[in-house]
């Protein structure tokens, strides 16, 4: 026994040298691929950002700068830009005009006439009845507008402070052209500066920042405004560039390089870049049509691109792992030569007793090994004639226990995962924007009629205005939740190439997707999506609402008043021409879209649905009560007449009161 204790101890301390050196070794090659790994995420991290970056600049430029070429190319624009003291052409311009200032994102238009020099400019506060000034080739701040005339491009983006206006904007420039494709002026709009710093350049992530430069590296965006070279479309030489930033000639060129590759038709640069003294992962994407980089510059310790924290847990439990290690091999001697002989010993007493019970295995070659299978070998012989039975019987007990704990297992793995999923599917509402937009003057009542369901609710905001809605797919429990994922997809996919501001358009366009994504998908499965949609506007215009199977319920003044939607839904065989239909609303209006859960469930001595008319009558009765309320009394009434019978369908309702947003 003295002796196992000596090789045991000897043992310990080869092992803990050996452990020690793995982990210095382990220490030097981890610290280096954290390094590594850190650069390179923080790398893949500048990549991406750039392609989102770039990607949310085309959205809303190539709208405005579509618009914009679409203002320049009316026949009343060009008819009074060549006749200016025409007061027909004027009335008829000035007509046409009114709607394109309201589709532009900061609704307003610019107008320079060639002729006379004069300088329109209208909207909200004021029109474009009077010239605010006139152009002149003398004046360093009209250059932008001769520079526009002088380029061989029709459309030119330039970022510029109007002095005489008092605005700060990236101004959308295109040219008018007459019929012999002369000049007549410029017409166009701009986005507030401030406003396109926020949403394009604020990264909205510590340690990601973002800027815009033009062909000449000048700065076009930058988070520090006094970086901006203004009006740099008129300047011969900028002085505010990203060259400035750069303090290594080889990071000029490289940058050079890079810039010449995407203008080549690369998609996108990475590069390490020291940007006013600081290392960063810089990644640059271009957008041909301005001639403009986007370059999202990160930095890999601040944006915490790697979990420290997580490879701080990995190496506590290397050391662990490794003590383990040690303590298992500590013990090693004992188990392979020791315990094995005590072993041999109490079976041969056993044996000598007549208890022929004895399990001894051994796959070892030596002595001890032989002589522990002739044992074992002496015990299965008489064993196998006697308990021959006992073991069947407790063959078949093991295994239908493990099959009984596996169908437990996959229950319980599968209960699992639709409670998961009915999270992720109720953190998908839109309860905080709801909240913060309408506060105590709305309620949300969502209830699938399994653990997730085929019912959402949808909500978007800009400056001109709040769209709110219901979308009722097709289908229960997982395929239902899988078509709201697609319904979504569809929305936020009409939203972005839409806005906001005609919800009979996003719902011919939601269906149009639909269409094209179930194509190939068997006649009989459902693929249909009930939706409805309300528009409200920011300037107190009348609520637009467009519905397609779904209804708005406006209520006030102790009556109740139903807004049908079209009478199929969206993706069905037959396709409806969807309209807006403009609502006034009393200051106490309440208005409610809900999905048909609520009325078809069944209930009541009959087992008959709730009734349309009865939910109709019920929201004429709770209308001047608090939202809250209400909501509280739409589930008791739901509840006292459904009693113990279970939800025959999704149910979603929505209620609020119009009001304006808070003004800033």
């Amino acid at each position: 026994m003295g002796v196992a204790v000596s090789l045991r101890f000897r043992a310990m301390l080869v092992l803990a040298a050996l452990c020690a050196l793995l982990l210095a070794v382990a220490v030097w090659l981890g610290g280096a691929a954290v390094d590594t790994i850190r650069r390179n995420d923080a790398a893949a991290l500048a990549r991406e950002h750039a392609l989102f970056q770039r990607q949310k600049l085309l959205t809303l430029i190539e709208r405005e700068l579509a618009l914009a070429q679409r203002f320049a190319q009316l026949q009343t624009t060009r008819a009074w830009l060549a006749a200016e003291a025409d007061p027909v052409a004027r009335a008829r311009f000035a007509a046409e005009a009114e709607g394109f200032r309201r589709a532009f994102a900061d609704r307003a238009y610019f107008v320079a006439v060639d002729a006379s020099g004069h300088y329109y400019f209208a909207d909200d506060r004021t029109s474009a009845a009077q010239p605010r000034y006139t152009l002149s080739r003398g004046k360093r701040d009209d250059g932008w507008y001769y520079a526009t005339l002088a380029t061989v491009r029709d459309a030119a983006l330039n970022v510029n402070r109007d002095a005489t206006l008092g605005q700060t904007k990236v101004w959308f420039n295109v040219v008018v052209r007459d019929d012999a494709g002369r000049p007549l002026g410029l017409v166009g709009s701009g986005l507030d500066l401030t406003r396109f710093l926020n949403e394009f350049v604020s990264a909205g992530r510590v340690g990601v920042g973002n800027l815009i430069v033009d062909g000449r590296r000048a700065i076009q965006a930058h988070p520090d405004p006094k970086q901006i070279e203004y009006a740099s479309f008129a300047k011969s030489r900028s002085d505010k560039t990203l060259d400035r930033l750069l303090a290594e000639p080889a990071e000029r060129a490289a940058l050079a390089a890079a810039m010449a590759r995407l203008k080549a038709g690369a998609p996108v640069a990475t590069l390490p870049l020291t940007l006013s003294g600081a290392p960063r992962e810089v990644g640059v994407a271009y957008l041909p049509s301005l001639d403009w980089y986007v370059l999202s510059a990160v930095d890999p310790v601040a944006a915490r691109v790697l979990d420290e924290a997580f490879f701080g847990r990995l190496a506590m439990v290397g050391l662990a792992v490794l003590a383990l290690f040690a303590l298992a091999a500590s013990f090693g001697l004992d188990r392979l030569v020791l315990r094995p002989l005590g072993r041999l010993s109490r079976s041969v007493e056993k044996m000598a007793a007549g208890d022929y019970q004895i399990e001894l295995a051994s796959a070892r070659r030596d002595e001890l090994g032989a002589l522990t299978r002739a044992f074992a070998a002496m015990a299965a012989e008489v064993r196998r004639h006697t308990g021959a039975l006992e073991t069947r019987v407790a063959e078949r007990t093991r295994e239908l226990a493990e099959t009984n704990a596996r169908l437990a297992g996959a229950q319980r793995s599968i209960e699992e995962s639709l409670r998961y999923a009915a999270m992720i599917q109720s953190a998908m509402l839109p309860t905080a924007p709801l909240a913060e937009a309408f506060g105590d003057a709305h309620y949300l009542m969502w209830l699938p009629r399994d653990t997730v369901g085929g019912d959402a609710c949808l909500y978007r905001a800009d400056e001109t205005g709040r769209l709110i809605g219901l979308i009722d797919c097709a289908g229960h429990g997982v395929p239902g939740a899988f078509m709201t994922l697609v319904a979504r997809a569809a929305f936020d996919l009409a939203v972005a190439e839409l806005g906001l501001a005609d919800p009979a358009a996003l719902l011919a366009r939601i269906d149009a997707i639909l269409r094209a994504e179930f194509a190939r998908a068997p006649s009989r499965l459902a693929t249909s999506v009930d939706a409805a949609f309300c528009y409200l506007p920011a300037d107190g215009s009348p609520m637009l609402f467009a519905g397609a199977h779904l209804s708005l319920f406006v209520a006030a003044g102790g009556r109740c008043v139903e807004y049908p939607g079209s009478p199929h839904g969206l993706a069905e065989r037959r396709t409806d021409a969807h309209r807006n239909l403009a609502v006034e609303l009393a200051p106490d209006a309440v208005c409610t879209l809900a999905t048909d859960g609520f009325f078809d469930q069944a209930g009541g001595d009959k087992g008959f649905g709730f009734g349309r008319q009865r939910f109709i009558a019920l929201l004429a009765e709770l209308a001047p009560r608090p939202l809250a309320e209400q909501r509280v009394a739409l589930l008791a009434a739901l509840d006292a007449h459904r009693g113990d019978a279970p939800l025959r369908d999704d149910i979603t309702v929505l209620g609020f009161r119009h009001a304006l947003p808070p003004t800033h």
